[in-house]
């Protein structure tokens, strides 16, 4: 992966139309511009002030769950773009319903781990939501992270901030409103969406949810969804 660069926005554009559109946001648009490489065209405000140094700070740190930028767009002299890998995988947005649970405390645990390792390095997470997190073959994987930054603070500390508005932010996803009803039911992690503890260890909570969902029904489940119905039925 190498910096691309224009010597107009036409030159861009010509290449744009060509290019399988993937998603757009308040930061811009995303494309994929080869099997393994995307590309957000950037709009709006927000990087106008941003070097190329402040943009591609985190480009050297390889933790497979977060997906930094790794190259630059220019036309002329003026950032336009940037380049990161292309994942391909199921937007949280969508919702998990469907996924085996097992593979969803596999892939929770995965991301603990992966988010341990950037709060050592004192890397602070930022404007993470469903849109912004990607699901495929028991992964996560953290999109949209060129506003996460560097803090000078236990990494304890950044490391409970970090998972806890993971966690905060994709319960929706994982857990049917009728699970979710049960969930609240259950005395340890009722309060887990207040409780730093708790919204740190996301697998804990799928796990101990499991436990009582398979005691509940009499049988052991495999998917949120398929507990959202039987929950529904009793």
């Amino acid at each position: 992966m190498t910096d691309l660069h224009f010597q107009s926005e036409e030159y861009l554009n010509s290449l744009i139309k060509n290019l399988q559109f993937i998603g757009i946001g308040s930061e811009g648009c995303c494309y994929r511009l080869s099997k393994d490489v995307a590309f957000k065209h950037l709009s709006g405000p927000a990087y106008e002030k941003k070097n190329a140094e402040e943009i591609l700070q985190f480009k050297d740190i390889n933790i497979s769950n977060y997906v930094f930028v790794q190259n630059l767009v220019y036309i002329k002299d003026e950032i336009v773009g940037v380049l990161m890998r292309y994942i391909n995988g199921k937007s949280v947005e969508d919702k998990l319903y469907q996924v085996q649970i097992l593979n969803l405390i596999k892939a929770f645990d995965d991301l603990i781990s992966a988010t341990k390792k950037l709060s050592d390095l004192g890397i602070s997470v930022f404007d993470v939501c469903p849109v912004n997190m990607l699901y495929n073959k028991g992964k996560f994987y953290l999109i949209d992270t060129m506003d996460y930054q560097r803090k000078d603070i236990d990494s304890n500390i950044i490391f409970k901030d970090n998972m806890t508005m993971i966690t905060a932010n994709i319960h929706h996803a994982i857990f049917p409103f009728p699970v979710l009803n049960f969930l609240n039911s259950i005395p340890e992690i009722k309060d887990f969406r207040k409780d730093k503890e708790l919204l740190s260890n996301p697998s804990y909570i799928i796990r101990t949810l499991l436990e009582r969902l398979n005691s509940y029904l009499g049988h052991e489940v495999k998917t949120f969804g398929e507990a959202s119905k039987k929950l529904v039925k009793n």
